[in-house]
């Protein structure tokens, strides 16, 4: 069977209201089926997959007077169990609009916009959710320039520079002799 396909409807609808939905695309159906909902509304925020749960970083809500502030807590969705989780470990600075990349149990939350500050970010931080209970979030290298609504990805180095991929890059005639 396929893998279930997970898309956040979570946004400002053509109605302007903030949602917390989350849908999942069952394939074997070819239909969307409800799943427990976020544990806050959040627009302009980020998804990453990592291990079986969806982590949401970073966007925006509106407070108590409509005004809009960041989210900086992280909350994980465990798609065997349809049970959220707010994780015990916050960003380190609210995110909107940013590019995310996973890569070896670390989620990489690239640039984006700061409500506080009214422009784009050069920052990018890291969280590592690699060893269960020993999570963190730390800053990466900074941006060369700083930009909102960045698309972002890890592509495989050749394996002589990058020796934790070194299996992955193995040249396909070279298979049987190693």
């Amino acid at each position: 069977t396929l893998p279930l396909i997970l898309a956040m409807q979570s946004g400002v609808t053509n109605t302007a209201q903030y949602q917390n939905r989350l849908m999942v695309y069952e394939p074997n159906q070819n239909k969307w089926i409800s799943r427990s909902p976020m544990l806050q509304r959040r627009v302009y925020h980020s998804m990453a997959a990592v291990q079986r749960k969806l982590y949401v970083l970073g966007g925006n809500d509106l407070d108590y007077n409509n005004d809009r502030i960041l989210v900086r807590h992280i909350d994980s969705y465990n798609i065997d169990t349809d049970q959220w989780t707010r994780c015990n470990f916050n960003l380190l600075t609210g995110q909107n609009e940013s590019g995310v990349a996973v890569h070896n149990g670390r989620i990489y939350l690239v640039g984006g916009y700061s409500i506080w500050t009214n422009e784009p970010l050069a920052c990018i931080q890291v969280l590592d959710v690699s060893r269960e209970g020993k999570e963190e979030v730390f800053y990466g290298p900074t941006l060369p320039f700083a930009s909102n609504g960045i698309a972002a990805c890890f592509l495989p180095a050749p394996y002589f520079t990058c020796p934790n991929l070194q299996t992955l890059q193995v040249p396909h005639h070279r298979i049987g002799t190693i």
